[in-house]
């Protein structure tokens, strides 16, 4: 795309709104169904296929789902997730969490796993959206997300870290992944909104255009002023790198970059947020 053009369609990446409670429910809602129709239509030996997330395969994966649906299933088994998983010192706690979900469903079978997410899905997509009210506002400090109300892991994260998962899935197995505009569109939107706030202490006056390519693609522009830099990328390789699972290497052998160089690189070693 060339670069004036490309620069004067990007709308403000720190302009992208927020989701509702009502938006939130249907991006879980989408996900969910497409992770199932995905996971039931798997082959035995699929189950066992190395993933993205190295130390998983399609297994483990699936059982990390069912174990984070579960915990939205109630604050019994939330509470009970988060004091059994108490992290070593250095360690983030998810991590903790995931390795509890994981140990306690190792010798669960395929069938099993997608029993138990037809069981605490539809539950905890209805309470991850409308209730937790009395922890929805708490503030949830992180490393890679930095302090946001525990809102945001509620009504963004979770669609998200289904939708990510249901792409590891699809790569690891090959198959092919569903998308449509309105819904994976929106996705990689949330993430490029987050990726803009992310930068917005990095860049100062300055701004790049990001042109992400796709069903789930879009234009826009990222900081302040007129851009000085354009990338160009797929938008499923976007969210593979911004969410740890390809190199800085590796990403930006998958773009195509031209403007001001040092401020490409700036922003790709700062292109990460939480899924």
């Amino acid at each position: 795309m060339n670069a004036a053009l490309s620069s004067s369609l990007a709308a403000s990446a720190e302009r992208i709104p927020y989701v509702t409670a009502d938006e939130a429910f249907t991006l879980m809602q989408t996900a969910f169904d497409r992770f199932m129709r995905l996971i039931e239509s798997l082959e035995p030996e699929d189950w066992n296929q190395p993933t993205a997330c190295t130390e998983w395969n399609v297994h483990d994966m699936v059982a990390h789902q069912a174990g984070g649906y579960a915990s939205g299933a109630g604050y019994r088994e939330f509470i009970r997730q988060v004091i059994n998983s108490i992290p070593k010192p250095g360690a983030l706690i998810e991590d903790s969490i995931n390795a509890l979900q994981l140990r306690e469903r190792a010798d669960k079978s395929p069938s099993e796993l997608i029993a138990e997410l037809h069981q605490v899905g539809p539950i905890a997509i209805q309470k991850w959206a409308y209730q937790f009210r009395l922890i929805r506002y708490m503030p949830f400090p992180h490393p890679i997300g930095g302090v946001r109300p525990l809102r945001h892991m509620l009504w963004v994260i979770h669609s998200r870290d289904t939708w990510m998962h249901r792409l590891d899935i699809c790569r690891a197995t090959g198959r092919p992944f569903e998308q449509t505009r309105e819904h994976d569109g929106r996705i990689n939107e949330l993430v490029v909104m987050e990726t803009a706030q992310k930068l917005k202490g990095k860049l100062g006056t300055r701004a790049i255009t990001l042109v992400l390519t796709g069903v789930a693609g879009g234009t826009w522009k990222v900081g302040k002023g007129n851009p000085e830099a354009e990338i160009e990328m797929d938008a499923l390789d976007f969210n593979i790198f911004v969410s740890g699972r390809f190199s800085y290497e590796e990403a930006m052998k998958r773009a195509s970059i031209s403007g001001d160089k040092a401020l490409v690189e700036l922003a790709f070693k700062n292109f990460i947020v939480l899924y």
